[in-house]
């Protein structure tokens, strides 16, 4: 028993990556954290039965498509969001009230902000996922006031 939490304790002081993870990536699994998985199973497994490399292998396979699709998927939301670059968004955004609020603006750069896609907007920094449309949003039937604009140039922008 002293053997297995000398192990632990091992794996733990050798997985400093994982320890200053930061909080959006703590329930994400890397390759390096499934290597040091795989490892400690290899060193706790029971000699008369022997894990089966076959197995170990197509773990292996495994993770590496899932970290390519993760990969691609990423390259795919940089690219899309380097696309809207100069073109005119809908962004939704809550205020201190909780009320959603339309920006409407121009997007003027990309990047990304603790691995997930962001654009600027005027200057200002909003998720991918807070997009509402390319564009303007059509004036809702049952909305008397127009979306908000924070363009100086929109004469019905309304404050």
């Amino acid at each position: 028993m002293s053997s297995y939490i000398g192990d632990i304790a091992s794996l733990a002081s050798t997985n400093s990556t994982t320890a200053t993870k930061s909080k959006s990536d703590s329930l994400n699994l890397d390759m390096t954290d499934f290597l040091q998985m795989m490892v400690a199973q290899f060193q706790n497994q029971d000699p008369e039965n022997a894990a089966s490399t076959t197995d170990m292998l197509n773990q292996m396979v495994q993770m590496s498509m899932i970290q390519a699709i993760t990969n691609i998927t990423d390259a795919v939301s940089l690219s899309y969001s380097a696309s809207l670059v100069g073109k005119e968004v809908t962004v939704g955004s809550y205020d201190s009230d909780g009320k959603l609020k339309e920006i409407v603006g121009t997007v003027t750069g990309t990047g990304s902000y603790n691995g997930s896609p962001v654009v600027f907007v005027d200057g200002v920094s909003y998720n991918m996922s807070s997009i509402m449309a390319v564009g303007r949003l059509p004036a809702s039937k049952d909305s008397k006031d127009p979306p908000v604009s924070q363009d100086p140039k929109d004469s019905t922008a309304k404050t």
